[in-house]
């Protein structure tokens, strides 16, 4: 196969205490610093290597609200936020705001720190109506992870693959693969690019695109080819010989299916796909 799946962890049960700390860019009076310690205190411990956002009070405004959160984490290294998104939901789960943030003047936070900040959501980053926003109701602020994506692939071709198209159709595979969707960092895909339909069954032409940062060498292509009404046809794993391909790399191939594995009598091959087969 292509592709190691990672084993779970073991969740740990020792909880870690983090230390209430304050920005110098942030003043603030005793009071102040006081509410949000009482806040802090109240908070359950966090697991190993995790980063945490509190959500302590939601202010509405003219433009929006501002929210006041506390963050902390237990990495064992400094926390140097760049840019975040946060998501701020009611306590059914509905979104009422979204908004990137920069974190430059956050600044670093020791490890087994916290730290409070506020966050202004404008009328732009609102995402219900403003009677839905109460001054002091009750909510919940989240990081909403954002996925890596890889759009730019490069097209390789092994020496047969050169050897046997001309520049048009190498030009023509090259815009195929410019417009693809993009895909998720670290993943493999597979592509429908052409069929043949013959009388022992069919051929195909598809591209395997690898969005990891290094090299990934398939020892075996488990497929499913489903028809024009979305019925699969077969699933069948093709072993490939050192078949590798570069990092952000596009690279096609050609595979027969024969009508001997096929699960659908005369299937409609005017629209096609082909999907890997999910490892179980």
């Amino acid at each position: 196969m292509f592709k190691t799946k990672k084993a779970n962890q073991p969740k740990s049960t020792n909880r870690l205490k983090t230390i209430l700390e304050f920005s110098d860019q942030w003043e603030m009076e005793q009071q102040e610093r006081y509410v949000f310690q009482y806040y802090h205190n109240k908070l359950k411990g966090l697991d190993p290597n995790q980063i945490n956002i509190h959500g302590v009070d939601l202010h509405k405004t003219d433009n929006g609200f501002i929210v006041t959160a506390v963050i902390r984490h237990s990495l064992e290294k400094k926390l140097n936020l760049q840019d975040v998104r946060l998501v701020v939901r009611d306590l059914e789960g509905k979104e009422l705001g979204k908004k990137d943030f920069n974190m430059e003047l956050f600044g670093e936070l020791n490890s087994l720190r916290a730290r409070p900040w506020f966050f202004e959501f404008d009328s732009e980053a609102i995402l219900v109506s403003e009677e839905e926003i109460q001054d002091k109701m009750d909510f919940e602020v989240v990081f909403e992870i954002q996925e890596l994506v890889v759009s730019d692939f490069e097209v390789q071709l092994d020496e047969n693959w050169s050897t046997s198209l001309n520049d048009e159709q190498k030009s023509s595979l090259e815009s195929t693969v410019a417009s693809m969707d993009s895909m998720k960092q670290d993943e493999i895909s597979v592509s429908s690019i052409s069929l043949d339909e013959t009388e022992n069954g069919i051929n195909v032409i598809i591209i395997v695109r690898n969005s990891f940062d290094n090299d990934v060498t398939i020892s075996n292509l488990p497929l499913q080819l489903f028809d024009a009404n979305g019925e699969l046809v077969s699933q069948l794993g093709f072993p490939l010989d050192n078949f590798s391909i570069n990092p952000k790399s596009a690279r096609p191939i050609s595979l027969h299916f024969p009508k001997s594995v096929f699960k659908k009598a005369n299937p409609d091959w005017s629209s096609w796909k082909v999907a890997l087969t999910a490892q179980q």
